[in-house]
């Protein structure tokens, strides 16, 4: 699912990400703008902005094994 169109971030991104973030460092403090760094990107509009935290905050708490599995689906499409 793409999450910010002005950058093409998907939901897979943001789950590697925080996965990638969370093996390197357990105790980093994840937040969009962290995201987006380790992505390379930055944020054109912000509307995204509440929905790349709420992914982020969901496959922070699955946990690495759930983050880093393929296909990769948004934890909140099933609310």
């Amino acid at each position: 699912m793409i999450v910010c169109s002005c950058t093409m971030i998907t939901s897979k991104d943001i789950a590697e990400a925080v996965s990638a973030l969370r093996t390197a460092d357990p105790f980093v403090v994840l937040t969009p703008g962290t995201i987006y760094r380790h992505l390379g990107k930055r944020p054109s509009c912000g509307s995204c902005l509440p929905l790349i935290t709420k992914l982020m905050v969901a496959y922070d708490e699955e946990g690495p094994s759930s983050a880093a599995s393929v296909p990769h689906r948004s934890p909140i499409e099933d609310s």
